[in-house]
């Protein structure tokens, strides 16, 4: 499981980015050339390099799995307790790291509030608090107790701001996850798949409680890990498992557990700067073009950033933005009212995206309502949510992209005399206006007096 560790003067490392998934009808890149170098290429180990199929043919699982839990009550001693709490904050050069690695994962995986993820090898939690922060159903998951105790002491300490679901704990024991088949949306798995002895049945489990159009996200090291200095200083002193990342396997695994998509991200968190000149002549396609490159290509070349996909996606619904648009009608636009009374308006709302509204009495995130704004006379804001109103829904699950629906709403009448304006728009709970993501609200006019 995730071993988020400390190791004197040594940053974690190896960790990596997910890309997104390509939009439904999108064209997928060109294959590889021929000259294309292997993507599991190994180096030769040194004559006294510990093998970590040595240790994985040593111990069992479950021996595995205390010795990572001894780890992290090692390395709990001192101050490496305030190291964990402070994570991803542990300097410079790691936060830069974590944060931009962390991001790439976010934007690839995009778990979507109220979504159920489980946060796979989460070890002392910082990556699960990120998740709840954001709406999401996290189930904390390691195989280490002591590192869950800490993730449970860390949302202590510093609990999410506002109203987000509570995340749960799940101890691993290395074999069997106990969640229902189908019961999760996303996962993330942070640096943490390549600590586990067993990765075939773990890939099968992880496949198993997935729900179909579900997505999980790795970030983990290459094919030549193992041999990595400090890998071998971890297994050499704490019986780490510390295995190589190979992608041709991790298809086989993939295929045998069900998932049907894999997609590998290029990218780095190491800075590309250059010149005016220089980004001049990269913009042009220059030699500065052939430099970015092979900066990327040395990153990714011992990395192994990837998301694996299950079954079609599913179609998106008002708790995602990006698939959000409506034709907003108002009639009349134009009305005289009295003071403190009810203006009447006709509403015609037609779903133009690519999104299904969720019905008004559905989810707290993502239930689709008409909402409005009102203006003075100069059209500056005096309430900015004056008013909800249900929407009908052709069917139970809402309002599906080509749909309309027609609707009569009062709009409550300020109680002094004067020119208002009202915009009258939608509003999917939780995440936005669709003002705000490129829709244009119905404007009325409304003279009291």
């Amino acid at each position: 499981m995730t071993l988020r560790r400390r190791a004197a003067g040594v940053r974690n490392r190896l960790l990596g980015s997910v890309a997104p998934v390509p939009p439904p009808g999108s064209t997928p890149p060109a294959p590889p050339s021929a000259s294309v170098r292997d993507i599991d290429a190994a180096t030769p180990a040194a004559d006294d390099a510990v093998d970590v199929v040595d240790l994985l043919n040593t111990y069992t699982v479950e021996q595995l799995s205390e010795a990572a839990d001894e780890y992290y009550r090692t390395n709990l001693a001192g101050d490496g307790r305030d190291y964990y709490f402070a994570k991803p904050a542990t300097g410079v050069d790691e936060a830069s790291e974590i944060l931009i690695c962390f991001a790439q994962v976010l934007a690839g995986v995009r778990p979507i509030r109220g979504m159920r993820v489980l946060d796979f090898g989460a070890g002392t939690g910082w990556t699960s608090r990120f998740l709840t922060q954001l709406g999401c159903e996290v189930v904390v998951c390691d195989v280490s107790a002591t590192a869950l105790d800490v993730a449970r002491e860390l949302f202590a300490r510093q609990p999410v701001a506002g109203d987000q679901p509570e995340p749960t704990y799940l101890r691993f024991d290395g074999h069997h996850l106990d969640l229902p088949d189908e019961s999760i949306d996303r996962i993330f798995c942070i640096d943490a798949f390549h600590h586990v002895p067993n990765p075939a049945a773990v890939l099968h489990e992880l496949g198993r409680v997935l729900r179909p159009g579900g997505v999980a996200g790795f970030q983990e090291p290459g094919p030549n890990h193992s041999k990595d200095p400090q890998s071998q200083f971890e297994m050499k002193n704490f019986t780490v498992i510390e295995n190589d990342v190979r992608m041709r396997d991790i298809a086989k695994w993939a295929d045998a557990a069900g998932f049907t998509g894999l997609e590998l991200a290029i990218f780095t968190w190491h800075p590309f700067h250059t010149s005016i000149e220089g980004y001049e002549d990269y913009l042009a396609h220059g030699a500065t073009a052939d430099l970015h490159y092979e900066h990327h290509r040395q990153f990714v070349a011992n990395r192994r950033i990837f998301f694996l996909s299950k079954g079609e996606p599913l179609v998106a619904d008002s708790r995602d933005p990006r698939g959000l648009r409506a034709e907003i009608q108002a009639t009349p636009d134009q009305l005289t009212a009295t003071p403190g009374g009810i203006a009447r308006v006709q509403l015609t709302l037609r779903n133009t995206g690519t999104g299904l509204w969720l019905p008004s009495d559905g989810p707290a995130i993502g239930r689709v309502l008409v909402g409005a704004h009102l203006y003075d006379g100069h059209r500056r804001m005096l309430e900015r949510d004056h008013l909800r109103a249900p929407l009908p829904a052709p069917t139970p699950s809402g309002v599906a992209p080509g749909e309309q629906v027609t609707l009569s709403i009062e709009v409550p009448v300020p109680d002094a005399p004067g020119n208002y304006t009202v915009a009258l728009d939608l509003v999917a709970e939780g995440v936005c206006w669709f003002e705000n993501i490129d829709t244009a609200p119905a404007i009325i006019q409304i003279a009291v007096g």
